[in-house]
């Protein structure tokens, strides 16, 4: 509503296993195209340049890594002009414009945001997933807010993407702390048998300085991918056994990064203290 562009609402089914529930597929009997909303909504993306974003709801009900996984894929590669989407190896005379030889090129104004449950209904969301993307956990009922009326703007992606360079510019996380996180992951790596790669540290490096850039502080920015990106890997392990750990966990992280810092994975470590 306030970029002046409504999200599109997916609802995912529980009978989602592949690609072709989501993207649709070509009925071979009667030899037209079943288009889903969620291809439609890509489909739009491709003749706007303000930021879209698509909503998949309940995205959990079915195995995400399932259904999303080509588009997992793509938004990893670095080439932009390789994210192409395969709807169908057939081209006819009257295709869609913006459908190249069956492919739909992803454009770089479309933002996907699944929401998910955890319950006996839902299945878990794997590691590969949770990687790829930043979680933003809901865990307690907040206090009722009355917003003032605001009016909305219209923003170009090219426009926010612009403000992000300038805020990886202007805020790009000090070497000091840098070192402090290769001490921490050192620590990480050797007591719990958990590690993250150069995904990941790339987000951390792209997230801080955004976060900055809103009016958080770097260590605030840091905590919160921790918290969520690596802590949370801790959740597949046999942590009766690991509490001396978890312990000196908790203080490596005072010691190096303060004792009223890193709010968040304190919380944690405390959560999953015996």
């Amino acid at each position: 509503k306030f970029f002046n562009n409504d999200a599109h609402i997916i609802a995912v089914q529980p009978s989602w296993r592949d690609r072709a529930e989501m993207l649709g597929y070509l009925n071979e009997f009667t030899k037209k195209f079943n288009e889903t909303d969620f291809l439609k909504a890509i489909y739009e993306t491709t003749y706007r340049e303000d930021i879209n974003i698509v909503v998949l709801d309940e995205m959990n009900l079915a195995r995400v890594e399932y259904y999303f996984a080509e588009l997992l894929s793509l938004l990893e590669m670095p080439d932009p002009a390789k994210w192409l989407v395969d709807v169908t190896t057939d081209t006819i005379e009257g295709d869609p414009h913006h459908l190249i030889e069956g492919k739909i090129l992803l454009p770089q104004n479309v933002w996907f945001v699944g929401t998910a449950n955890k319950d006996d209904s839902t299945f878990i969301i794997t590691d590969k997933v949770y990687d790829r993307a930043t979680p933003i956990e809901i865990n307690t009922k907040s206090s009722f807010i009355d917003a003032p009326k605001t009016n909305g703007v219209h923003m170009s992606s090219e426009y926010l993407s612009k403000l992000f360079k300038e805020a990886q510019k202007e805020n790009a996380i000090r070497q000091e702390t840098l070192d402090k996180l290769e001490k921490l992951d050192s620590f990480i790596t050797t007591n719990f048998k958990v590690t993250f790669g150069n995904r990941i540290m790339k987000q951390i490096k792209t997230f801080v300085p955004v976060y900055i850039g809103c009016g958080g502080s770097e260590y605030e920015a840091l905590d919160y991918m921790v918290a969520r990106k690596i802590f949370r890997k801790f959740e597949g392990l046999n942590l009766p056994f690991l509490q001396t750990e978890i312990n000196e966990l908790e203080k490596l992280l005072s010691r190096l990064f303060g004792k009223n810092e890193f709010i968040e994975c304190q919380a944690y470590l405390k959560e999953i203290k015996m």
